[in-house]
């Protein structure tokens, strides 16, 4: 009678004492041959072939002295610096990128020809190399160059994975790879100092997701670049500001309120405030006295009348000309917006906030909102202001540009 079993008996053969020992010999050897191999996989040089050089802007000093001297013995044409935003110091230093210090770097080191430069706003803080790829590719479209091949110069074991994220975006129109040493760690022996080991190992796992797992969107990272650029634009124009208002001589504050001054408050920068708005010339109407907040009142005419859609619904602003302005600037393009809507008294100034246009050459104009200031009397009252006119009060929230001054 056949039995019911579960489980069977048989024979496995170990190893000895010595064969476990030579699996250890044989298994240490190979992790040593990896570990040999590592760097000089992850710093892989492809001859290089043409006349544009790209040179990574984050490499230190040495580097840079290397990437001229190639430069040069290689007769390129070309110089391209790449660059991250620069985000320690960043209020201390007067570069806001690593691609424009770089470069100033590079002409302290008598580097002579033109450099070009591209970087990528403050906004991306992730797939930086992939960006700043699809960062050159705009740079060289706008240079004119949209089919011409480069060389890639970067360093380290950082090397392969950037030709891999330049390769993504350009295909073969990238062709050498020139890979500088690290000199923060020795390459043959990476694996004897933290510095080396943390940068190779961790370059390898990034080389590693890259390839298998990293599928990105070009348009979208483009378009990213594009809004970022326009993000960093309006900031530094406020950090500008905020300096002009910090120093007694210029600042429109009088001296008690400069001596605590921390900063100019706004919203948010946001892209649903830059509107596209048709611009009709109209200065049928007679010159006027706009009135101010003081007994001054200074002679403007209207000059265009602009509409926009905001939120589904068409509103219209009109634009005037300052003739006093006009009288000393006969070629003067500015044009003034004073205006109200419903956010005055409440989150911005009661009074009302101002814009600041040229005359375009075309019937249409961006009106961005995200440049909307404040009239100086909501700093002083020594200041004499104009009054928006009542066809500029807009019955709906402008959330945009400057607010209420505390």
């Amino acid at each position: 009678m056949m039995k019911f079993r579960l489980i069977r008996y048989r024979s496995v053969p170990v190893p000895t004492i010595w064969g476990w020992l030579l699996f250890l010999v044989l298994l240490t050897g190979v992790f040593y041959g990896l570990l040999k191999a590592t760097y000089p996989f992850l710093n892989e040089e492809i001859p290089t072939s043409t006349k544009v050089l790209v040179v990574e802007g984050w490499i230190p000093d040495q580097g840079l002295r290397n990437a001229i001297a190639f430069y040069r013995e290689k007769q390129y044409k070309y110089m391209i610096v790449t660059g991250i935003p620069i985000e320690q110091w960043t209020f201390a230093s007067p570069y806001s990128n690593m691609a424009d210090a770089t470069a100033r770097s590079m002409k302290e080191m008598f580097f002579k020809d033109t450099i070009y430069r591209v970087h990528i706003p403050t906004t991306i803080q992730r797939d930086r190399t992939y960006s700043t790829a699809v960062a050159l590719e705009m740079k060289l479209d706008s240079m004119g160059l949209h089919h011409a091949d480069f060389d890639l110069y970067s360093m380290g074991s950082h090397a392969r994975r950037s030709y891999m994220m330049f390769e993504k975006v350009f295909g073969d129109r990238i062709k050498g790879l020139v890979a500088d040493d690290d000199p923060s760690f020795v390459p043959g022996d990476w694996y004897k100092s933290s510095r080396g080991f943390r940068t190779v190992f961790g370059e390898l796992t990034s080389y590693v997701y890259a390839r298998f797992f990293f599928y990105p969107d070009k348009k979208m990272v483009s378009k990213l670049i594009v809004q970022g650029k326009y993000i960093d634009m309006i900031q530094n124009e406020r950090y500008e500001k905020d300096r002009y208002f910090d120093k007694k001589e210029t600042s429109p504050l009088n001296d008690t309120a400069v001596k605590y001054f921390r900063g100019l408050p706004y919203f948010p920068v946001d892209h649903d405030y830059v509107l596209h708005a048709s611009f009709e010339i109209d200065t049928s109407q007679p010159s006027f006295k706009m009135p101010t907040s003081t007994t001054r009142e200074p002679e403007y005419r209207q000059y265009a009348h602009l509409s926009f859609r905001l939120r589904d619904t068409v509103y219209q602003l009109t634009a005037y000309q300052n003739l006093e302005h006009l009288a000393k600037n006969p070629g003067s393009k500015y044009l003034f917006i004073p205006f109200k809507d419903l956010t005055n008294a409440k989150s911005t100034y009661g009074g009302g906030r101002y814009l600041d246009l040229k005359i375009p050459d075309a019937d249409s104009i961006v009106l961005d909102m995200n440049r909307c200031y404040n009239p100086y009397c909501a700093y002083d009252s020594r200041w004499s202001c104009p009054i928006p006119p009542y066809e500029n009060h807009l019955q709906t929230r402008i959330e945009a540009g400057e607010k209420k001054f505390h």
